[in-house]
């Protein structure tokens, strides 16, 4: 596809994603059921990054995007309110999410060479974290009681995992990515699940990758 069609088509996934969920959000959907559908689509903003464009674009293209999200939210975090998170550790996700995503497209795909270890941190948390916290709002409502959200959570990270070869490092990156999530140590206040999901996730796949 021509790269700018391509570049056109990621764009406009993306700000339907934060557009649509503010609209939700507006008429009265909870913030966090309403951004799961932002989560979602930016996911698959990435998925087409991912398949459409040489790495470096792609990389040049989602930081691009990641920047305008960065200075939208620092100028009226209205803007955003249909994509973040409702609880204090989330108070930057929407951010959070866009800039570990790049982190893992440069690092796995532009540094190492490997699409689709790139991309599976980033399906991790824009899928299999968006289904955790869409049980954990419509269904258990807290935290940490239930284990649906987890078991959610790793079956969509189990889905994706067949894009790695071989299986079993995608599906030792799946693990890793629930255990970050069902975990969730805290850092900073800009070191949210997002990033301790995408971190886990690449860390554990790059060196399994490596030595196997």
């Amino acid at each position: 596809m021509n790269q700018a069609l391509a570049t056109a088509a990621i764009v406009t996934l993306a700000a339907a994603g934060i557009g649509i969920s503010n609209i939700l959000h507006d008429r009265g959907v909870d913030a966090s059921r309403s951004r799961c559908l932002a989560a979602a689509l930016g996911g698959a903003a990435f998925l087409l990054a991912v398949l459409w464009l040489p790495p470096w674009t792609a990389v040049a293209v989602t930081g691009a995007l990641t920047l305008a999200i960065v200075a939208v939210r620092l100028r009226s975090c209205r803007r955003l309110r249909g994509a973040q998170g409702n609880r204090p550790g989330q108070r930057w996700a929407e951010v959070t999410f866009a800039l570990a995503a790049v982190a893992s497209l440069a690092f796995g795909w532009g540094v190492l060479g490997e699409r689709w270890l790139a991309f599976l941190p980033i399906a991790f948390v824009g899928w299999g974290d968006n289904a955790a916290g869409f049980i954990r709002a419509t269904v258990c409502h807290t935290r940490s009681a239930s284990l649906w959200p987890s078991a959610a959570m790793l079956g969509v990270c189990l889905a994706t995992a067949v894009l790695v070869r071989p299986f079993w490092i995608g599906a030792a990156g799946a693990v890793a990515a629930t255990t970050a999530e069902r975990i969730r140590p805290r850092v900073s206040q800009f070191w949210d699940d997002n990033v301790n999901i995408v971190a886990c996730a690449f860390a554990v796949m790059s060196l399994l990758k490596a030595i196997s």
